[in-house]
């Protein structure tokens, strides 16, 4: 057996320990199969949460509006859709996220109390005033939704900050 001089050095040098344990976990993790990515829960946009709150209407991207609806200073979202004879008006605090507050409204089409004249009705942005609507007096400063069909009065939809829902009204 061949005896090595104690003043050799070969010419390579040892690894330390860390690196080669940091070496074997690469090794480990290279061989296991990837995970497929998913998509975080939750909604990713105004629509996305609507049909996720309502998946039985037929929400139309057309006619998405944004504004400070619920005057809490931040954007929020509306959008119209249809559900057998109803209309229904969508409307996602924003920014959207898992966790977005939804509300819907749904008014008749068919002549009922409360009914539009027409399934072919649009939703708009309109300012409102302090003493609009029933009740004088009530706040209702800020942006509210139009929904009109062009056949019959329009609903005008607004925050009500005392009941922290979405309240109408009506001519």
């Amino acid at each position: 057996m061949a005896r090595v001089h104690p003043e050799y050095d070969p010419p390579v040098r040892r690894l330390p320990i860390p690196l080669i344990l940091a070496l074997c976990l690469c090794a480990a993790c290279a061989s296991r199969k990837p995970e497929p990515l998913t998509a975080p829960a939750g909604p990713g946009t105004a629509l996305d949460a609507l049909k996720l709150k309502d998946p039985a209407t037929e929400w139309d991207g057309k006619s998405l509006l944004h504004a400070d609806l619920d005057l809490d200073g931040g954007e929020d979202y509306a959008a119209a859709g249809v559900r057998k004879d109803r209309f229904v008006v969508g409307i996602v605090h924003g920014p959207v996220s898992a966790g977005s507050r939804v509300w819907t409204l749904d008014f008749p089409v068919n002549g009922e109390e409360d009914a539009l004249c027409s399934a072919k009705a649009k939703i708009s942005l309109e300012p409102l005033e302090e003493n609009e609507g029933p009740k004088p007096g009530h706040p209702r400063k800020g942006m509210g939704i139009n929904l009109s069909d062009d056949q019959c009065d329009a609903f005008h939809i607004y925050w009500d900050p005392k009941e922290k829902d979405f309240q109408y009204w009506r001519l």
